[in-house]
C-alpha cells in the first residue's frame, strides 16, 4: 500500500466538467474525489481518495499494483492530462524518480505545454545527468520553443555521450537543417537510418538534407523510404517532395509554365467539367489512389489506367487530374503538386 499526496491547487481542472471547477466549493471537491476513484476502475485496482478543502489523499491498495505502469498506460492510449495527472501526483512522493520525471517531460511536451517540460526535464538532468533520453527530450522542447542553439547543444552533447543512440542522431540533424546546416546535418540523419531504418521520419530528415546539398538521387531514396514506411504521416510530406523534385525538371517559360504540364491540365479541367461534381470527385480519387505511391512526371513512357477512361494516361495527366479535381472541389487546398500555375491559365483559357 502506498499514499501520495497533492496540494489541491495543483490538480487541473481541465480535467473537471465546466461546473465543478471552482476550488473552494464542495462540487469540486467531489469531481477531483471521482476523477481518481475513475482512474482506479479504469486500471482494474482498488484504492482510498480523500478530498479535503487543502490537499488530495491517494491510496493504491491493491497488491503488486504499479502506479508509474499505470500512468504510463494512460499516456500510451493518448490520454495524456489523465497520465499526467497521476505522475503528478506520484510525483509529490518520489520527487526525483528518473522514470517520473522523464515521463512527465515528454508528456508536457506531447501536450504543448513547453515550459513545464523544460523545468521537469532540467531537473531530471540535475539529478540524473546521465539521462540520455531525458537529454534528448530536453532538446526536442527548445527546439519547440525556438531556442534552437541551446537545443544544438542539447543534442551534440546526447551524441557525445552515445553515438549509437539513432534518436540523439535524428534530432541533432533535424535542429542542424532548421538552422540552415543542411551539410552538416546529413552524416548525423545516415547515422539515424543505419540504426533505425524502420524511422520514416529520419528518412524524411535525410531526404531534406540530401535535397539541399543538391544530392538530388540520394534525396529521392530517402523520401521513397518515408513515404513507404509511413504513407499517412511523415510520408506525405515525402510525397509532396518528391513531386516537387518531378516538376522541377519540368522546363518552363518565362511565365513559369510547363507547356506539356498545360496541355494535360487543360485536357484535366475539360474532363472534370464534363462531369457532375459527384463524378468529379470520384475521378480525382482513383487519380489520387493511382499517384499515392509517387508520379514520374518527366517520364511520358510510363502510362497509367484509370477506370472510366479509356485511353492511357501519362503521370503528368494523372498530376493533372489529381490536382485540379482537388482545386475545383475545394478552391486553395494544398496538393502537393507544383501545378498550380498551369492550373491558373487552363482556367484563363477555358473561360475564352
Amino acid at each position: 500500500m502506498e499514499q501520495f499526496s497533492l496540494p489541491l491547487t495543483s490538480f487541473d481542472v481541465r480535467l473537471l466538467p465546466t461546473e465543478a471547477r471552482d476550488l473552494g466549493s464542495a462540487e469540486f471537491r467531489e469531481a477531483v474525489a471521482e476523477f481518481f476513484r475513475r482512474q482506479f476502475r479504469d486500471l482494474g485496482a482498488n484504492g482510498q481518495v480523500t478530498v479535503t478543502s487543502e490537499q488530495i489523499s491517494v491510496t493504491w491498495v491493491t497488491p503488486n499494483f504499479q502506479p508509474v505502469e499505470a500512468a504510463l498506460s494512460k499516456l500510451r492510449r493518448g490520454q495524456l492530462r489523465d497520465g499526467i495527472q497521476l505522475l503528478e501526483l506520484i510525483r509529490s512522493r518520489r520527487p526525483d524518480d528518473a522514470d517520473v520525471l522523464y515521463n512527465l517531460g515528454v508528456a508536457w511536451c506531447e501536450l504543448g505545454d513547453l515550459a513545464r517540460a523544460e523545468s521537469v526535464l532540467r531537473r531530471l538532468l540535475e539529478k540524473h545527468p546521465d539521462h540520455l533520453r531525458g537529454q534528448v527530450a530536453l532538446g526536442v522542447a527548445l527546439g519547440r520553443l525556438g531556442d534552437l542553439v541551446v537545443a544544438e547543444q542539447t543534442f551534440r552533447g546526447a551524441v557525445e555521450q552515445d553515438g549509437s543512440d539513432p534518436w540523439a542522431q535524428k534530432n541533432l540533424g533535424g535542429i542542424l537543417i532548421r538552422q540552415g546546416r543542411a551539410a552538416e546535418a546529413r552524416p548525423h540523419l545516415e547515422a539515424a537510418v543505419s540504426v533505425a531504418p524502420q524511422d520514416a521520419q529520419a528518412w524524411y530528415l535525410l531526404g531534406e538534407a540530401t535535397r539541399q546539398t543538391g544530392d538530388i538521387p540520394a534525396a529521392r531514396v530517402a523520401y521513397r523510404k518515408s513515404r513507404d514506411l509511413d504513407p499517412n504521416g511523415v510520408g506525405e510530406l515525402s510525397e509532396r517532395a518528391l513531386n516537387q523534385l518531378a516538376t522541377d525538371k519540368l522546363l518552363r517559360n518565362a511565365e513559369g509554365v510547363n507547356p506539356e504540364a498545360l496541355s494535360a491540365m487543360e485536357s484535366a479541367v475539360r474532363r472534370l467539367r464534363a462531369l457532375t461534381p459527384q463524378a468529379g470527385k470520384e475521378l480525382t480519387l482513383k487519380a489520387a489512389l493511382l499517384g499515392q505511391h509517387g508520379l514520374r512526371l518527366t517520364d511520358p513512357s510510363r502510362v497509367h489506367f484509370l477506370d472510366g477512361i479509356t485511353e492511357p494516361l501519362t503521370a503528368l495527366e494523372v498530376a493533372s487530374l489529381i490536382h485540379a479535381g482537388v482545386q475545383m472541389a475545394s478552391p486553395g487546398a494544398e496538393t502537393g503538386l507544383p501545378l498550380e500555375g498551369e492550373y491558373q491559365v487552363a482556367l484563363a483559357n477555358s473561360a475564352v
